[in-house]
């Protein structure tokens, strides 16, 4: 199989949190094979860089021909290049080769610890800028190439338009450096500005996200995305990245480059983000205790609608399902809206009695735990398959809405026994997706009488 080839000309992170390593791991998250030049070697950790060694220019220059000599590159990133020397002899073997690079001014290492010389800045702008096809800087970053002062919106515009001016087709100033819930980077490529937003992360340093974003953004390039695009797609797997990340030593916290992480629905509005987040949280959690044994045959999912929701679309669910695996239930498939039909049926037919009965996650029937619901005091309806009318728009739509008629009200549980062919089904209804996963956490540790 034929794989696209993306090149990171970069630092060693003997940490594996950034460098050539996060590069190399976020090719192959998209499937793109990478390859390396290794500009430096440093002896760092999660909490400092102790040492760096810069590799003599021939072997830099050695890594450059031998690689572009066997492979067909069609996207470079430069990360760490640390001083004049270097960034000449890139800049002048990549004008050969005709390769625009994404260039990821990298200055200063998550620690604080410097990464550069004092040479760097001036030979950065004056050899690799012009022929770069984008740049990704952060405020600081920003701050070095301009000597400007960027503390509000006006700012950033200015800053990106001198950036500009130094050559490169795309400026990407990201704006994480700027306090507030949200976070938005700016990218202006001569004539207009892109924005792109998505909430703050509390409480992580997130070593490595600089050099991941532009690895990230240069693979998804190689595979055909337009640079607005690319940015698009890259910021929302970046925000997952951070999100799921973890400490694996004594000081910052690294990216979670696995093929598992959940990434936010691209296109929708910051109100589907964060109904995406909130169920994303409560299902984590809730894989985290609940019992195999509750897990039906057919899976699980769980679902929340926005407000006032309408269709199927509407509804945030599992596309897949929650299965056993091994010794803890294991989501398959990604969160997006309308990918479920059973459960947001459910959750359709609640609301066309009361808008605000939002959620509702699907367990194992058994006659133990439909007592235990009795014995916690929650209220039960259920539904027999086969009263439903043939005519009937679909079983969860019309099971639910007789049992709420039957009731005149919206029980805590829904069930059913079940037909031919038809697994029996216990369905827990709320509000959200917390006051769901509360009346689980309660049938799961009810004692059995």
């Amino acid at each position: 199989m034929e794989k696209k080839i993306a090149l990171s000309i970069a630092g060693s992170d003997s940490s594996g949190g950034a460098g050539i390593q996060a590069d190399l791991k976020s090719f192959s998250y998209l499937g793109v094979h990478g390859i390396t030049v290794v500009t430096c070697v440093t002896a760092q950790n999660t909490r400092k860089v102790k040492t760096i060694y810069k590799l003599p220019p021939d072997i830099i220059e050695d890594q450059i021909e031998c690689l572009f000599d066997d492979f067909s590159i069609t996207a470079v990133k430069t990360g760490m290049l640390f001083d004049e020397t270097i960034v000449r002899i890139v800049a002048k073997k990549l004008k050969v080769f005709g390769i625009k690079p994404v260039v990821d001014p990298v200055m200063v290492a998550t620690s604080g610890d410097a990464l550069t010389n004092p040479t760097f800045i001036a030979s950065l702008k004056q050899e690799l800028l012009p022929q770069a096809m984008m740049v990704t800087a952060n405020i600081p970053e920003a701050r070095a190439l301009t000597n400007m002062q960027i503390t509000k919106q006006k700012d950033v515009e200015n800053t990106c338009k001198k950036i500009y001016e130094l050559g490169p087709n795309y400026v990407l100033l990201k704006g994480g450096h700027f306090s507030g819930d949200m976070v938005t980077d700016h990218l202006y490529n001569g004539k207009k500005f892109y924005k792109f937003t998505l909430p703050r992360i509390p409480r992580k340093e997130a070593h490595g996200s600089g050099c991941t974003l532009s690895a990230i953004i240069t693979g998804f390039l190689v595979l055909g995305e337009s640079p607005v695009v690319a940015i698009k797609k890259a910021k929302h797997i970046i925000w997952s990245m951070i999100q799921e990340g973890y400490y694996p030593g004594k000081g910052s916290d690294v990216l979670n480059h696995s093929s598992t992480i959940q990434i936010p629905p691209l296109v929708g509005s910051n109100e589907q983000f964060l109904v995406w987040l909130q169920l994303k949280t409560v299902i984590n959690t809730m894989v985290s205790f609940l019992p195999q044994t509750y897990i039906p045959e057919v899976g699980m999912n769980f679902a929340y609608a926005l407000p006032n929701a309408k269709t199927l679309n509407d509804i945030c669910a599992i596309d897949g399902r929650i299965s056993k695996h091994k010794e803890r239930p294991s989501i398959c498939g990604t969160l997006d809206f309308g990918a479920s039909k059973h459960v947001a049926s459910i959750i359709l037919a609640a609301m066309s009695y009361d808008t605000t009965m939002r959620s509702a996650v699907n367990i194992r029937y058994s006659q133990k735990t439909v007592n235990l619901c009795k014995n916690i005091g929650f209220t039960l309806g259920s539904f027999d398959r086969k009263n439903e009318p043939p005519d009937a728009p679909s079983t969860m739509e019309w099971g639910t809405k007789y049992v709420i008629t039957e009731l005149d009200r919206i029980p805590d549980i829904i069930y059913d026994t079940g037909s031919v062919g038809k697994e029996p089904m216990i369905r827990v209804l709320g509000k959200n997706p917390e006051e769901v996963l509360l009346k689980l956490r309660k049938i799961v540790s009810a004692p059995i009488l």
